[in-house]
């Protein structure tokens, strides 16, 4: 296992008028590679800003966040951008798959703004739907799958992209038990095979796939703890 990314005394604050909103205090926290890392609190503790800090979807108002060796307080919008793209995996509640397009169709969009060439992004589709044992549904459109099913899409296409970091928002809030069970099973075979796997969630049905779960109460980090249960 190795630190892909870090979280050094970050900080944000957001301006609503004249008042200053802190929604993250200064915290600090490690992704490792090989590690499913649980982001647990409630509505509002600030657990989703520090998947966007993590994320590089947003700058931190103070302290530093490291991806895989770069600083990202130092990148401008375009390099952030890329950045993300090329390092990070996102899954969302909401699954985000595109309505007219095909399971194939919606993994392949990630590749397409990379520019990668056609028959390796074929190549990488094929291996993405067959990680998460939905190559059976390649031709099928989202409204002809369950959510536990346009779920594991939404991971391939996380996946295809070959990121070191998968970033998860609540992936099972719309799931229920059994579907919940499926995905997280992906999502913990994932980081068994070597990435670094973030979930934000207050859904404590989740606790037991973690290795590791981070605490968010109030806008900071309360505390970290090693799950010995799995």
């Amino acid at each position: 296992m190795a630190n892909i990314a870090e979280v050094i005394q970050a900080s944000k604050e957001f301006k609503s008028g004249d008042s200053v909103i802190v929604a993250l205090k200064p915290s600090s926290m490690q992704l490792e590679t090989g590690k499913l890392t649980l982001i647990l609190g409630p509505s509002g503790s600030g657990k989703t800003t520090l998947l966007s800090l993590l994320g590089c979807v947003i700058y931190p108002t103070s302290g530093e966040v490291i991806i895989d060796g770069v600083r990202t307080n130092t990148l401008n919008a375009r390099k952030m951008a890329q950045l993300r793209l090329n390092k990070i995996g996102f899954v969302f509640q909401q699954f985000n798959l595109l309505a007219p397009l095909s399971a194939e169709q919606n993994i392949m969009l990630p590749l397409t703004l990379m520019n990668v060439p056609a028959a390796e992004a074929k190549r990488r589709v094929r291996e993405a739907l067959a990680k998460v044992n939905m190559s059976h549904r390649a031709s099928s459109l989202p409204k002809m799958m369950s959510g536990g099913e346009q779920q594991r899409i939404a991971v391939a296409r996380a996946l295809v992209t070959q990121p070191p970091i998968m970033l998860c928002d609540e992936p099972t809030a719309s799931l229920d038990s059994d579907s919940a069970h499926m995905v997280m099973e992906e999502l913990k075979s994932l980081a068994a095979g070597g990435k670094a796997v973030a979930i934000v969630t207050h859904d404590m049905r989740l606790k037991p796939y973690a290795d590791e779960i981070v605490y968010v109460e109030s806008g900071e980090i309360s505390k970290t703890e090693i799950n010995h249960t799995i």
